[in-house]
């Protein structure tokens, strides 16, 4: 066990708990998406925050004298006035469907379907349906790639799992077994110039839950060990190098 993992983890180790072992960790491309309703919303970060600033101020320097100017456009725009001169002077023409007028469409309001054109309302579904279709192809091949990589619904443990690691925000970079837990940490470091893990709890869960924990069989993914729980559903998790894998198995089973 290298020092450099073993030492992110006595902060959030319990009174009394003894790390056992402790690697990197290594997500797995084709777990699934948590789905939205069960994300918890995060506050952004000071530099979001900042940046976001900027945009808004930025944005609102640009926009706020566009306003008069394209009022003044549209005021001396002959079509505008002409437009104008025949709604003062008689009713609107209808141009289209019943009760549309040509001020309507001056306006830039096409009419029904909340103001959308029709021809855009199909382009957008096609490339929603491209996108569901190439997602899809991603799935499976990611799939045949690492093999299935969670089982259980988001209620099962395992759901569980990937819930609150996910809602933990940032990456998962390391693991580590104890004699009460299995045990992951997120980075919470958002600097470029300095590397140096700023460590934070993602999710721990008790080794009374974890009924085994076994080595990953396909070649092409190492690293890959699978977490079940006791109440049958199970989860993918890795490192990047087979004997940190291995360690880990090894250490669920010596039954510490």
């Amino acid at each position: 066990m290298k020092p450099f993992y073993r030492d992110c983890f006595p902060p959030y180790l319990q009174p009394g708990e003894r790390l056992i072992i402790a690697s990197d960790y290594c997500h797995n491309a084709a777990l699934p998406f948590v789905p939205a309703e069960l994300r918890t919303p995060r506050p952004p970060s000071p530099l979001e925050q900042r940046v976001r600033g900027a945009l808004g101020n930025a944005l609102g320097k640009v926009t706020k004298p566009l306003g008069p100017a394209i009022s003044n456009r549209l005021a001396n725009n002959p079509v505008t006035r002409a437009v104008s001169g025949s709604a003062g002077n008689s009713a609107p023409r209808p141009v289209g469907k019943e009760g549309e007028s040509v001020a309507t469409y001056a306006a830039g309001d096409f009419g029904g379907q909340g103001g959308r054109r029709p021809d855009r309302d199909l382009s957008e579904a096609v490339f929603e349906i491209q996108d569901t279709i190439e997602d899809a192809a991603s799935d499976a091949i990611e799939r045949m790639m690492y093999g299935k990589p969670m089982e259980g619904g988001w209620s099962s443990m395992a759901g569980r799992f990937l819930v609150d690691l996910t809602n933990a925000g940032d990456e998962p970079r390391f693991q580590a077994l104890t004699d009460r837990r299995l045990i992951v940490l997120v980075d919470r470091n958002k600097s470029w110039l300095n590397g140096t893990p700023k460590c934070d709890l993602g999710v721990a869960v008790p080794r009374t839950n974890i009924a085994r924990v076994t080595a990953h069989s396909k070649a092409i993914t190492k690293g890959r060990f699978d977490v079940t729980f006791i109440d049958g559903s199970w989860i993918a998790l890795g490192s990047l190098h087979r004997a940190n894998m291995e360690g880990i198995v090894a250490a669920f089973h010596q039954g510490v």
